[in-house]
């Protein structure tokens, strides 16, 4: 089982097939380096409140979570890019259903370009 703790878990996540990625016990979202969803799990859906709404394709932080586009959430992911290495973890208030909730996130570069992004709820 993949651990959202895993240094390695952009990479423990590639190894999985997109229904093992939709049982995490945590959402898994993968962008392209322009913000566009390529992956957006089940669990994530489900976790968020998201639901069944369209995700693929959708500039993720305008039209999924624009809440999350700013200086604490993108700005950190843009910074990391422009670094070099995108490897991140923080805390985030806010879900769909409950903008209280508690969030860990870790971003991390996929293997093939853009990112993923994995949001664990407390």
């Amino acid at each position: 089982m993949v651990e959202f703790d895993s240094p390695t878990l952009a990479r423990d996540v590639e190894r999985l097939s997109e229904q093992d990625i939709d049982r995490l016990n945590f959402g898994t979202i993968r962008l392209d380096d322009d913000g566009r969803v390529q992956f957006f799990s089940k669990a994530e859906a489900r976790l968020s409140g998201y639901g069944d709404r369209p995700a693929l394709g959708r500039v993720f932080f305008t039209e999924i979570a624009p809440c999350m586009d700013n200086a604490e959430f993108l700005g950190r992911v843009r910074a990391a890019q422009a670094s070099g290495k995108l490897d991140l973890e923080f805390g985030w208030f806010g879900d769909f259903e409950d903008r209280n909730r508690h969030l860990r996130v870790r971003v991390q570069s996929a293997s093939t370009g853009g990112y993923w992004i994995f949001l664990k709820r407390d």
